[in-house]
């Protein structure tokens, strides 16, 4: 069983909902219902029309935008209560009645989409210019954009009312699977079974043998769901398939794209550029393989630390540390941190049944987001807590925004995460004296950036491939993706590092290709863009903390083009994407310097 670790905190969601037995909660999904009923009575049918008005389209927007608001907080509390007990059956099934409820919501307003995308092209031309419409110009304009690939009104109604039943469906098994699968391992002299979060830090430990038998527990933990993991993700990637195909979508990203707001080209350039640079990944590690004495690197080697004594960190002087550095760039940023800490907004201890991994939740304007991760006591988990906690404070600062604008899309979305990290590292960084101590911080950064930059291009290059085979090939076995993730893995690590065998079934506990395909890009975009927002800052100093701040309170109101150009960057162009991955070689030749 897996210990808890109570110097780590568990949130509060009281301010959402007292728990699953609350009343309110039963109230305000009864409510979502009627209101959107009521929606529906009285504006269908009245958007398609040249005679549109400006004031009638503001009337409908300002009730949509509230509704939308509405819908959404039972659904996050649902969520955030399942997230940190999975294998409870009273939480899953709330999720469940929250999610059907909120396709019978959906149906009701299913019309508001296809009509703003069959209004005469004159008609929009006209409204959308007024003042009257100026908050909603850009949700608009987007909706727009995205209703050429909608179906007929029925079609999109049966696709809402069976969401429940289908990927939505398969993605929470897949949850539920990961949150509940046990990893067997022989730890302090005894054998002792551990969850997914505990047994991926041991692949940080500074002992070679420890790490060996955790990536064996992981291997030999991922094979019982092979089978059961494998179908779920035929089914997925066949039922994207079939939607793209009857919405006209070209690649099996193109979705992904348009719901990011970013060109394919844009993308492929980035991508390409990456791919470009997988040699720095090759060049660090035949550094490190020289700093840990070894004759050949292999998958469990990858985040050896470079010190062999690693220090634990309990939560309070995690708190500390983030508070700290933080606090150096901004008091401003201080203060809208300290409420996550005093007012319980974080769920970091690790518990049975918790799912993996880590996540901030933003719910709406009006309240407050909701920090989640499993805290292990390790400097990895520093970072963590200080990512998870920029998302936050991207949240807080977009809360000025109306519903349809408030969340950034995904690539923009880690900007606020990647700078977070960028501060305790750098304060991490100053406040060490020894060259060894400081080589070890910086191996460690460096294995971050090509964790959160190169192999997540890696991972999409996989779900590309991995797409495109089912799609051409048919229902494929795990053997085949297996195959697909090895050689894309490899290919940036050249022979540098040899992934082995046991490695080539690891894409099974990634969630983000099961649940939000395409995602992982965005972890690639919002490490190269702030590598070069962070250069800035050092640049011009305490004149850029207003414009990083406006650039995080324009939440979703506008593209990542408009909101990169007005920081004085071009993300068409590939010089862009090439001067981030210039950094990293620079902290890869301080670390030579440093080893040397």
């Amino acid at each position: 069983m897996a210990k808890a670790m109570h110097e780590a905190p568990t949130w509060d969601l009281s301010d959402l909902y007292t728990g699953e037995d609350d009343p309110k909660l039963e109230q305000d999904l009864q409510a979502n219902i009627d209101r959107a009923t009521s929606f529906s009575e009285r504006f269908k049918g009245t958007l398609a029309s040249d005679s549109l008005t400006s004031t009638h389209l503001k009337t409908v927007m300002d009730e949509y935008e509230a509704l939308y608001r509405s819908v959404y907080k039972p659904m996050a509390f649902a969520q955030l209560l399942f997230s940190t007990n999975t294998i409870d059956a009273k939480r899953g099934a709330l999720v469940q009645k929250v999610s059907e409820i909120s396709s019978t919501v959906q149906t009701h307003l299913v019309f508001f989409d296809i009509e703003i995308g069959q209004i005469p092209q004159n008609v929009f031309d006209q409204v959308i210019q007024t003042d009257e419409l100026s908050v909603y110009r850009h949700h608009l304009q987007r909706v727009r954009d995205q209703a050429k690939h909608n179906l007929t009104e029925p079609e999109e109604k049966i696709l809402v009312e069976t969401s429940s039943s289908r990927g939505p469906a398969f993605s929470r098994l897949f949850t539920e699977i990961s949150s509940r699968s046990g990893f067997t391992i022989e730890k302090d002299g005894e054998e002792q079974t551990l969850n997914q979060s505990e047994v991926l830090a041991m692949l940080y430990d500074p002992d070679r043998e420890v790490r060996k038998k955790a990536a064996e527990s992981v291997t030999d933990g991922v094979k019982e769901n092979a089978h059961l993991v494998t179908f779920i993700y035929n089914t997925l990637i066949h039922e994207k398939s079939v939607l793209d195909r009857l919405r006209g979508l070209e690649h099996p990203e193109s979705a992904r794209h348009l719901d990011n707001e970013i060109d394919l080209q844009t993308v492929n350039t980035m991508v390409d550029v990456c791919v470009s640079n997988f040699n720095l990944v090759q060049d660090y590690y035949q550094l490190k393989k020289k700093l840990l004495g070894l004759d050949e690197l292999t998958h469990y080697d990858r985040y050896a630390p470079i010190q062999s004594k690693q220090q634990e960190i309990p939560f309070d002087d995690a708190k500390d540390i983030v508070m700290t550095s933080f606090n150096s760039f901004s008091p401003k940023l201080a203060e809208m941190t300290e409420p996550f800490f005093s007012k319980n907004w974080i769920d970091a201890a690790v518990a049975d049944g918790k799912r993996g991994g880590a996540f901030c939740a933003g719910i709406t304007p009006d309240l407050h987001p909701y920090v989640f991760m499993n805290y292990t006591n390790t400097a990895n988990d520093v970072m963590t807590l200080a990512h998870e906690l920029g998302h936050g404070i991207h949240d807080v600062l977009a809360s000025k925004n109306h519903m349809l604008d408030y969340q950034p899309v995904l690539p923009m979305a880690e900007t606020a995460s990647t700078f977070g990290e960028m501060l305790v590292f750098d304060k991490l960084l100053s406040g060490l004296e020894s060259e060894e101590e400081k080589l070890g911080l910086i191996c460690k950064k460096i294995e971050d950036t090509f964790a959160t930059v190169f192999r997540q291009i890696s991972m999409f290059r996989f779900e590309r491939k991995a797409h495109q085979l089912r799609r051409e090939k048919g229902e494929q076995p795990t053997e085949a993706f297996n195959e697909l993730w090895q050689a894309t893995q490899q290919e940036m690590f050249g022979d540098s590092l040899t992934l082995g065998d046991d490695h080539a079934c690891w894409w099974l506990y990634v969630p983000h290709i099961i649940q939000v395909p395409f995602y992982v890009y965005a972890y690639a975009f919002g490490e190269l863009l702030v590598m070069s927002l962070y250069a800035q800052y050092q640049r011009e100093g305490d004149t850029f903390i207003d414009k990083y701040f406006n650039l995080l309170a324009a939440g979703g109101a506008r593209t990542p083009a408009q909101l990169v150009s007005e920081m004085g960057f071009d993300i068409a162009d590939k010089d862009f994407w090439q001067s981030g991955c210039d950094l990293v070689r620079e902290r890869i030749e301080r670390a030579k310097a440093l080893a040397s």
